[in-house]
């Protein structure tokens, strides 16, 4: 995960060449050798997948020095699997560099603001400016602390802030967020299966398509889309062919080649076939496109852009152009890009014509065809939107249950994506991870949630938000937990004789055998009064029943 700012923001939809998992046999009659990636055809592996979903969901607020990757590979016993796993989910679980007013609070942030420190880059060289004007540009490590002390001071921070700030944007500062709504095991194996074929083919010098049925207007307008040249070899098949660039790589030019093929398999209306010749080094292979490898690129439920829909976003592109020619505000932000991955859920396939993307946020927009394919794409939008947030184009707003604009007009669809991205959680924030422990495991230790939510007196107020309701409820000491938790555990308190060591391993055995247990425990008792009797022994009753 994290290798770039582009597979960061979820943008890169290829397996490195070094990590593909392939087996490969001898060819036919003195042929190429055959490639055979290694597709996942069982639901054997799909509790592995839970666990390292479970295993990212616990680091999220976690910095990129305290994950280890090698948790993830000895999952799977097969590196390469494990590594392909890791970039699927990385559209979901992303790094994220902590601001200035998570580490100091709004009110010193704005004090820093004041003095126009708005980056760590600027802090830095406000320390820096300090050192060369009263210490000769060299601070000595006996003095490091007192120096820093005298620079914070004017400044409104303390230290200890200002020895965070100066290196917040380090790359091993950075914090793993999660993008959307938990992903579900099913998911991530539908999308390593399209991934793996559509990486595969990046790596084609040329493709051949067997497409019955096919238009040729069809085919025209989709090579043209990604600028693939093609020809007919067959009154039913065409050659895509690949470019080499300067270095000799087909892989540049290939992913425009690879989305290219699998728009065309998509759109085929009878069940397409075919082959390529791919490139892996020094090496050459025969991909036979069977059934193995078509059948992802073309589940039951798709959403792909034909001609009209190609037309209508390259119509949309243009409006884009001249309003950004035009300057102004009216993007706020945004940026537009014609991607070259799809969206991939179990079940259903997605091929965006252009994607809105600022800061965490990518919102897809997707033509819908009209005819056979627009229920089956219409469902496929529906499901997609569980993963990620798309715009259906060309339908009606009510038609489908995602956000939908029936004409395509830019300013119109600009507002539409403004207005998706207000009900989102942009970047799963700490809270809501806190909540979603909660739900998970009925509660959430202190530990934890000061790696989430910082450390400090203040830690009730913080989570509030969780508490306000009177589901859940703040215990010093151990943490946030469940209401009905509580009253779970205080009902084996009332039910007999009092035991208190025997009720703290019971604690421990639901919460862990920590501090945090005590701390539990002594909070339950704490809500009881206790009645000794005669024989020795004792009872708990509520507090608020005894009196």
């Amino acid at each position: 995960m994290g290798r770039s700012s582009k597979r960061q923001r979820g943008v890169a939809m290829a397996f490195r060449r070094q990590d593909i998992p392939k087996t490969t046999r001898k060819g036919e009659d003195g042929g190429p050798r055959r490639l055979y990636p290694r597709f996942i055809r069982d639901r054997a592996l799909l509790p592995k997948v839970d666990l390292a979903i479970g295993y990212l969901d616990g680091m999220v607020g976690r910095t990129r020095g305290d994950l280890s990757s090698d948790i993830v590979l000895e999952l799977f016993g097969d590196p390469k699997i494990a590594r392909c796993i890791l970039t699927c989910l990385a559209d979901s679980y992303r790094y994220r560099m902590p601001e200035i007013v998570e580490v100091v609070g709004d009110e010193a942030a704005t004090s820093l603001a004041a003095w126009d420190l708005l980056t760590p880059a600027d802090i830095r060289a406000h320390v820096y400016l300090a050192a060369n004007a009263e210490r000769g540009g060299f601070v000595d490590d006996a003095v490091r602390h007192s120096f820093l002390a005298d620079v914070a001071a004017p400044l409104g921070i303390t230290a200890w802030d200002l020895e965070q700030l100066l290196h917040l944007d380090a790359e091993r500062n950075a914090r793993l967020v999660r993008v959307g709504p938990r992903p579900r095991s099913e998911d991530i194996v539908a999308r390593y299966n399209v991934m793996l074929g559509l990486s595969v083919l990046r790596h084609a010098s040329e493709i051949s398509l067997e497409l019955p049925g096919a238009d040729a207007s069809t085919v025209e307008t989709v090579c043209a889309r990604h600028d693939v040249a093609y020809r007919w070899t067959g009154a039913e098949t065409v050659r895509l062919a690949g470019r080499r660039n300067a270095l000799g790589s087909w892989t540049r030019f290939g992913g425009r080649l690879a989305r290219c093929a699998a728009q065309l398999i998509a759109l085929s209306p009878h069940a397409p076939a075919g082959q390529a010749m791919i490139h892996l080094g020094e090496q050459t292979f025969a991909f036979i496109l069977d059934a193995k490898v078509i059948t992802p690129l073309r589940p039951k439920l798709r959403a792909i852009a034909n001609c009209d829909g190609v037309l209508r976003a390259a119509v949309l592109i243009e409006e884009i152009a001249a309003m950004r020619r035009k300057g102004g505000n009216a993007f706020n932000g945004w940026t537009v890009r014609r991607p070259m991955e799809p969206i991939v859920v179990d079940g259903a396939l997605v091929l965006p014509e252009l994607i809105f993307s600022r800061a965490q946020t990518s919102v897809a927009v997707v033509p819908v065809p009209g005819g056979a394919g627009k229920a089956s794409a219409l469902a496929a939008l529906e499901r997609a939107q569980h993963a990620r947030p798309v715009v259906a184009l060309g339908v009606s707003d009510g038609v489908v249950d995602v956000p939908a604009l029936p004409l395509a007009s830019a300013p119109a669809l600009l507002d539409l994506v403004e207005q998706v991205a207000a009900g989102l959680d942009s970047s799963q924030t700490s809270l809501r991870v806190v909540s979603d422990e909660l739900a998970a495991s009925g509660w959430v230790s202190t530990r934890r949630l000061g790696e989430m939510l910082g450390q400090g007196d203040d830690l009730p107020e913080r989570v509030q938000p969780l508490t306000v309701e009177g589901e859940a409820a703040f215990v010093p000491g151990f943490g946030l937990c469940r209401v009905t938790m509580l009253d779970e555990l205080m009902d084996r308190l009332a039910a007999g004789p009092l035991d208190i060591a025997s009720f703290r391993v019971d604690v421990a055995t639901r919460v862990g055998d920590d501090g945090g247990a005590d701390a539990l425990t002594l909070h339950l008792l704490s809500q009881q009064t206790l009645f000794a009797h005669t024989d020795g022994t004792a009872t708990a009753q509520p507090a608020a029943q005894a009196a």
